[in-house]
């Protein structure tokens, strides 16, 4: 009996993710893959003579879409084969079970798209006690090489192609075969808009993360909240629960949130939805609903953010990069007490991101997405990199060398192409990870797609020195925001806009500007003109003024300070902005 070094791989993962249109075909992909995964794992267990799991961790709910394992076992060949076909039976056993309930028949063409899915790749190297830290990288290196080499499955398929995915032809769709444009496609009926549309059409694929929930039960969040439930989660817990149920009530099971915003209470999103309401009383309806909200100081918020965290160089950490030169023969020790840590992290997650904070779509340890309501956001980020483990804390671990975590956000209008965000939101957190030369990483950044077409991109370091920079950005908005007991903000936002007018037209083709002690004078005196501060009762003038020239004097010093270290101008002003837009846009 040998013992090797095992690693298996489940793909395609970003691009079977990405190709979502609703949040719950998000979630669905992520969940369906983290499945697939922990029952691979299961099942390995049962083939070899031992097995001892290296990376994630066993009790991490959402399993990354690969694993590594010390196993025993006489053919390593055959575990790998017997693994492949098992992963491929599951996701087909779980596709057909779900057409089983929807009550539909399997179309031509439906086993195909199913079995030419999955992207899986093997790789077992057998080693001695000693050897561990020299196979593993080398493990890498064949798992980079096999890769490199696309196996693909070449077909023609003639016809409409999946709303959802755009690669493969509409086998299901909704509504009328005429408005759907489809041939030989099964009608999905007795279910409701919001999971098919009329005219909708789906693949065999895209229809399994759709209608997930009719296969899974144990924690799967089969009622996934849409992006504008998420915009609002804050608002709808705070309100009276008998009088959202009154409204709701009125349009029974064809209520969806987006009927919150008066918008969509018009007779063309009725028709096109089905819903047989009327669209006067309703508005009459939701007009109560509001005002009820506004007299509590709430908002019925239209954007929400995407959220996107990674821990920096884990593929460093992972092969023993960061360990001292006298502890690499413990790499696997070491890897083993990581991934605790980064399971642990997991679970954390998911008690920092809840309603009415937001929902988890996954969080693997080492990398989280989570879509968070506005009036959360930088408290939830805060806490996110603030409980990432720290390896340095670790024995093995060489002097000076630190964990961290970068972070990607896409905050958008509900109606937004969920695609659209998503991208956004990685695309930020690779500039966050790109943030200097230095390869230093542990950065934030923020994209802020407004629904007019402006966007505002600001990328900055977590911390630096004494300087927080979530800290002095939610200080800002706070400054900007009406304290509970007066309708007047202490500052107005306008110095912003006039900062943004003036410089605009001074900076650089990179968004520089050289003449930095002319622009601290200006920042101060636009926002000591900014201050609305008013004096209190029995506050002498004295006191009043000194209480005015600090508030002034503070916050012009630590937005000076970020200013000084944000890579530009343009990007410095970005990060004003952005604390308007979330100010005026959240509670």
């Amino acid at each position: 009996m040998s013992q090797f070094l095992f690693l298996f791989t489940i793909g395609p993962v970003q691009s079977y993710i990405a190709q979502s249109r609703k949040t719950q075909d998000l979630y669905a992909g992520s969940f369906l893959l983290s499945h697939l995964s922990d029952i691979t794992i299961d099942k390995l267990n049962t083939l070899v003579s031992s097995c001892d799991l290296i990376y994630p961790n066993k009790e991490i709910t959402s399993k990354p879409n690969r694993f590594i394992a010390k196993i025993e076992c006489e053919d390593p060949e055959k575990i790998g084969s017997e693994l492949c076909i098992f992963v491929r039976n599951e996701y087909r056993e779980i596709c057909k079970d779900i057409i089983k309930k929807l009550s539909l028949s399997a179309p031509g063409g439906f086993d195909q798209q199913i079995d030419y899915l999955l992207d899986l790749h093997w790789i077992a190297l057998d080693f001695e006690e000693g050897e561990y830290t020299s196979k593993f990288n080398e493990l890498e290196s064949y798992l980079g090489a096999v890769k490199n080499i696309r196996h693909f499955h070449q077909f023609q398929e003639v016809g409409r192609k999946c709303s959802l995915c755009g690669e493969r032809n509409v086998l299901f769709y909704g509504g009328a075969k005429k408005r759907a444009h489809v041939h030989d496609a099964e009608r999905i009926t007795n279910v409701s808009n919001k999971y098919i549309s009329d005219g909708e059409g789906l693949c065999a694929v895209c229809l399994s993360k759709r209608f997930a929930g009719r296969h899974f039960k144990k924690n799967y969040h089969s009622d996934y909240p849409s992006t504008a439930k998420i915009a609002l989660m804050d608002t709808l817990s705070k309100l009276d629960y008998s009088l959202l149920n009154d409204y709701k009530s009125f349009f029974g099971k064809d209520f969806d949130e987006q009927l919150y915003f008066k918008d969509n209470l018009t007779k063309k999103y009725f028709e096109k939805n089905g819903i047989k309401a009327d669209p006067e009383i309703s508005l009459k309806k939701l007009t109560q609903l509001t005002n009820t909200a506004e007299q509590m100081g709430l908002r019925f918020s239209t954007y929400y953010a995407l959220l996107c965290l990674d821990g920096d160089n884990m593929g460093k950490w992972l092969s023993g990069k960061f360990l001292d030169d006298k502890d690499k023969s413990n790499l696997m020790n070491f890897q083993i007490e990581l991934t605790k840590k980064l399971g642990i992290y997991a679970i954390k997650v998911n008690d920092i991101v809840k309603n009415p904070k937001g929902i988890v779509v996954y969080s693997g340890g080492d990398d989280v997405l989570a879509f968070i309501n506005l009036n959360y956001l930088l408290p939830i980020m805060k806490e996110l990199r603030e409980y990432f483990p720290a390896f340095e804390e670790f024995s093995y671990t060489k002097q000076g060398e630190k964990s961290s975590a970068s972070c990607g956000v896409c905050i958008a209008h509900y109606k937004t192409p969920l695609q659209e965000v998503l991208t956004w939101a990685r695309k930020m957190e690779h500039e966050a990870k790109s943030i200097d030369d230095n390869n230093k990483k542990d950065a934030f950044a923020i994209a802020v797609l407004k629904r007019s077409g402006e966007i505002h991109k600001t990328v900055f370091n977590w911390k630096y020195e004494t300087l927080d920079t979530i800290e002095v950005l939610a200080e800002l908005i706070s400054l900007l925001r009406s304290p509970s007991n007066s309708e007047t903000p202490l500052f107005s936002d306008s110095f912003v806009k006039k900062l943004s007018e003036e410089f605009n037209l001074l900076m650089d083709d990179k968004g520089n500007y050289s003449e930095f002690p002319l622009f601290e004078t200006e920042v101060k005196r636009l926002i000591s003109r900014s201050c609305m501060m008013v004096k209190y009762t029995g506050e002498s003038d004295t006191e009043y003024r000194s209480r005015k020239d600090q508030a002034i004097a503070d916050i012009t010093e630590k937005l000076c300070a970020l200013a000084r270290e944000s890579r530009s101008l343009e990007n410095f002003l970005s990060l004003l902005n952005t604390a308007v837009f979330i100010e005026r846009g959240s509670n």
